[in-house]
């Protein structure tokens, strides 16, 4: 339905109070792009849904906030929306929009270290997958989970086997 008037109201205020006029932080969530995310539903083995990587494309192409939404929010989703494989320096990559999160691969000397490997092991497997159609596949040698939230640790299955972090052979650093 429309925005009401206290909506439409509301929205112009915050218009009028932050820099939309800045562009900057749509040319660094740009910055480093190598590929786009894969087209189709990120799905499990068994055939369910996990994840749909173009669920944001609604906003793409449109700067303009519809009149229901707040312009901050739509500025945000924008961002969000700019999703793929990129290099944030030498030796650091990130896959984003698999996820509510991002996962980060560091080029290490003997392999790579997946940082906060997402919430599934489907969307993690997915994100490694498009890093390695672009850079070269080597194993993974350390996790490192930042911190406890699900976001952040629960696709680990999807980058490791379970018997390579019992032997040693991969290292995964976590929070107490």
């Amino acid at each position: 339905k429309q925005a009401s008037e206290f909506t439409l109201a509301a929205n112009r205020e915050i218009f009028k109070s932050l820099p939309f006029e800045d562009e900057r932080d749509f040319e660094e969530a740009s910055r480093g792009f190598i590929a786009p995310l894969p087209e189709g539903h990120v799905l499990k083995p068994n055939g369910d849904f996990v994840f749909d990587p173009s669920r944001l494309d609604f906003a793409k192409g449109r700067e303009q906030a519809p009149d229901t939404v707040n312009p901050s929010l739509w500025r945000q989703v924008r961002l969000i929306a700019e999703g793929g494989l990129f290099k944030v320096c030498d030796r650091i990559y990130q896959v984003r929009g698999f996820d509510i999160s991002n996962l980060t691969i560091i080029e290490g000397d003997s392999g790579v270290i997946v940082v906060d490997p997402l919430i599934s092991a489907e969307t993690a497997r997915a994100a490694l997958d498009l890093y390695f159609e672009h850079r070269p596949e080597r194993p993974v040698v350390a996790v490192i989970h930042s911190h406890s939230h699900v976001d952040h640790y629960g696709g680990v299955r999807g980058v490791v086997d379970e018997a390579d972090v019992a032997s040693g052979k991969v290292k995964v650093i976590a929070p107490e």
